[in-house]
């Protein structure tokens, strides 16, 4: 399952928790249910979520939280690999700044983020939708999603950052 995928799955579960008691779970009407081992399950009558991918589980009436996964998962996770630093952004609605190194990958997944990332970082992912990200200095840049603006205020190196965009209106611009 890949990053956005998970990303924007767990992102919705936990919204669908927070809303659930809003829409009449608490009188027992909610499930959501995915399987052919995308796997997911949420429950609302006094919550439950599974995730999947040998990851997450919470509970809340009697409070219960796991999160556990593969080797590359915990990689996929923010553990750092191979002398590489990562950063790993994931959620809705964060509003948080970093600092980066010349190695640090950074990758952003979920929407409505605002991210400020200083110093100079090896590469920036988006993906998701309606993120803002500005970036004192990078060398790579990908987004993928809807909506999402990367803001750079220098290139590492020198050069211009690779850029990939793919999705729909996502902007990357040189920040004037």
């Amino acid at each position: 399952m890949s990053k956005f995928v998970r990303g924007t799955v767990l992102s919705g579960v936990l919204a669908s928790l927070l809303l659930a008691p809003a829409m009449g779970a608490a009188q027992g009407r909610a499930s959501v249910k995915v399987g052919k081992d995308g796997n997911v399950e949420v429950t609302a009558g006094d919550t439950e979520v599974k995730a999947g991918s040998s990851g997450a589980r919470v509970r809340a009436g009697g409070t219960e939280v796991e999160a556990q996964g593969d080797e590359e998962s915990a990689s996929e996770q923010g553990e750092e690999k191979s002398g590489d630093a990562q950063i790993e952004i994931s959620g809705t609605g964060s509003q948080e700044t970093h600092r980066c190194s010349p190695k640090t990958a950074v990758s952003i997944s979920g929407s409505g983020n605002e991210i400020t990332l200083t110093g100079e970082c090896k590469s920036v992912s988006v993906e998701g939708a309606s993120n803002t990200v500005k970036a004192e200095a990078v060398a790579a840049i990908s987004v993928e999603g809807a909506d999402n603006t990367v803001t750079w205020k220098r290139a590492v190196g020198g050069k211009k950052p690779k850029v990939s965009r793919t999705g729909t209106n996502n902007k990357v611009s040189q920040a004037r």
